[in-house]
């Protein structure tokens, strides 16, 4: 290509409207920098190594200390995240559902046996 030829001389204009969209959604440096594909510049580059080894190091230091401070399974257990089971993993679900069918089968019959509004009137329950 000769210095004294436009670009627009030698591709098609749809190929050259496609680029310019491309250019205009490109990131900036600083979206570039914060996603960590481009290394900050407020940095001299002989520090950059260091500061990415610190940084990783107290990643490492917070990811350690989270997990040595996780809750343990008793205590999951406790809070009602975790359900407390002997039941294989795989028929965790068919216990829960095994379970609210009883508990609405046994408030069914409670239900049927609660007094009417005229037996609690005739036992002076109510007026």
């Amino acid at each position: 290509m000769d210095s004294n030829t436009h670009p627009e001389q030698h591709f098609p204009k749809e190929v050259l409207d496609n680029l310019a969209k491309k250019i205009e959604r490109r990131p900036t440096r600083e979206e570039l920098e914060d996603h960590h594909v481009l290394l900050k510049t407020n940095v001299a580059p002989a520090l950059q190594a260091k500061q990415q080894k610190l940084e990783r190091s107290r990643l490492e230091d917070r990811l350690e200390h989270m997990l040595e401070n996780r809750p343990t399974r008793d205590e999951l257990v406790d809070h009602n995240v975790l359900k407390n089971t002997t039941v294989a993993p795989a028929l965790q679900a068919a216990q829960v559902d095994l379970e609210r069918s009883r508990l609405h089968d046994t408030l069914d019959v409670k239900l049927e046996r609660r007094p009417t509004r005229e037996q609690l009137v005739e036992d002076h329950i109510i007026q």
